[in-house]
């Protein structure tokens, strides 16, 4: 009996770490890549004023009403250094420390009434992804220090390829419909959801251009790859703007900039060097796409000197000086203006107090870019060092199994004994 027994757990044993190298060989193949490689991250409002620290830096209350996002204090006068001076962000999971980053889109209004709130109701998810999904060219290299980018065009009469507009189910967020530019009406169980997406390919030299676009571009074909003149492949940033609890008839909406297609974003980055980098490799790079839910921590794995050095180059041209009487851009130049449009009196104004902590704030159903999110476990673990399939924790699923097909046998030991 013992001996059929101990021949029963030698072909489990060896039935579980075959199973176990099978699923890591997969994970690593091209089949098992994410159809989305990337990472998300979470941020919440810190204000809303009538700033823009890109366009009118130095000069309070030039621009429309914007809402800011993620880094805290953000004001006329932020800049990258300003960013990382701060200790954490309010954006949310481990990301608080090592994403300082100021994002920030124009005021949504409904009915006239600013839709501004920091109670955690609404949300930037700051989607970092590789362009042309996992059959895109591979990024070069995280976000340079300092970058600023603007997508969009708050004067735009047409529509913009880089907006679109959903209705999100409330209780499955995954579930959407719409995607077209003009604003959605959504019913009561559901949520406005506004996506802007971001140029993806840099100069690999400036840092920010006279019209805070001409140093970006985007990619094309289906590899998604960058002209000769912006060769350096970044992520692809894309904003989605959640705003629970908001629904209704399309017609009641409006930007601060204006109708639904002067839709636009602002980003000043302000990452540390080593998660970043560690998150284009592990995530981006490895086609994974590196769920909050399911990755208790950034991956960890390993980082070159050079791809920290890649992140500190760029050149930032001096902004001009604040003057008492700026000329208001032409249409197109910067995606911005001072007051183009009449802007409604908002019903809240720039809190400069803190917020309800990121871990703590309401936590309305949590999604993927396009996907219902799930806790669930898998067996692909957070990807790490050379592999990214997490063969340790494969090899740990493997023994813990072992462990439990091992207490059957021995406990008929026990009683055969007896």
């Amino acid at each position: 009996m013992r001996r059929s027994l101990q021949k029963i757990m030698s072909l489990l044993a060896a039935a579980v770490f075959v199973g176990a190298a099978a699923v890591f060989i997969g994970s690593a193949s091209p089949a098992a890549a994410a159809a989305d490689p990337s990472f998300k991250v979470t941020c919440y409002p810190r204000g809303m004023a009538q700033n823009d620290p890109i366009v009118f830096p130095g000069q309070a209350g030039r621009s429309h009403m914007h809402s800011f996002y993620g880094a805290k204090g953000v004001d006329e006068n932020t800049t990258v250094d300003s960013l990382l001076a701060q200790p954490s962000s309010q954006c949310g999971g481990y990301f608080d420390t090592v994403d300082l980053s100021a994002y920030w889109i124009p005021t949504l209004y409904q009915n006239g009434v600013a839709k501004h709130t920091e109670t955690g109701a609404y949300q930037l998810h700051a989607y970092y992804q590789r362009a042309g999904g996992p059959g895109g060219a591979l990024v070069d290299q995280a976000f340079p220090r300092g970058l600023r980018m603007i997508a969009g065009d708050m004067r735009a009469t047409t529509p913009q390829d880089s907006v679109s507009y959903v209705c999100a189910n409330a209780e499955d967020t995954g579930s959407q419909r719409g995607g077209g530019h003009e604003f959605m009406s959504c019913g009561s169980d559901e949520v406005f959801v506004a996506k802007l997406v971001f140029p993806d390919c840099w100069d690999g030299v400036n840092l920010d251009s006279a019209d805070h676009k001409s140093h970006m571009a985007y990619s094309s074909g289906p590899s998604a790859t960058c002209p000769s003149d912006h060769p350096v492949k970044l992520p692809r940033l894309t904003f989605e703007a959640w705003y629970f609890g908001v629904n209704g008839d399309a017609s009641a909406f409006a930007w601060a900039s204006g109708g639904a297609y002067t839709f636009h974003g602002d980003v000043i980055s302000a990452w540390d060097t080593r998660a970043a980098a560690n998150l284009v490799n592990q995530c981006i790079n490895e086609a994974f796409d590196c769920n909050p839910l399911i990755y208790p921590n950034i991956p960890q794995g390993e980082v070159t000197q050079a791809q920290i050095d890649a992140q500190l180059a760029g050149v930032m041209s001096p902004a001009p000086a604040p003057t008492d009487a700026v000329p208001v851009p032409t249409g197109g130049e910067s995606g911005h203006a001072e007051h183009s449009t009449p802007t409604p009196t908002p019903t809240a104004t720039a809190s400069p107090g803190p917020s309800p902590t990121t871990t703590r704030s309401p936590a309305p159903p949590r999604h993927r870019h396009g996907a219902t999110e799930t806790a669930a476990a898998t067996l692909t673990a957070p990807p790490g060092g050379d592999s990214p399939a997490g063969p340790i924790t494969l090899i740990g699923v493997a023994c813990a199994v072992l462990t439990a097909v091992g207490l059957v046998p021995m406990t008929l030991l026990r009683r055969r004994r007896r």
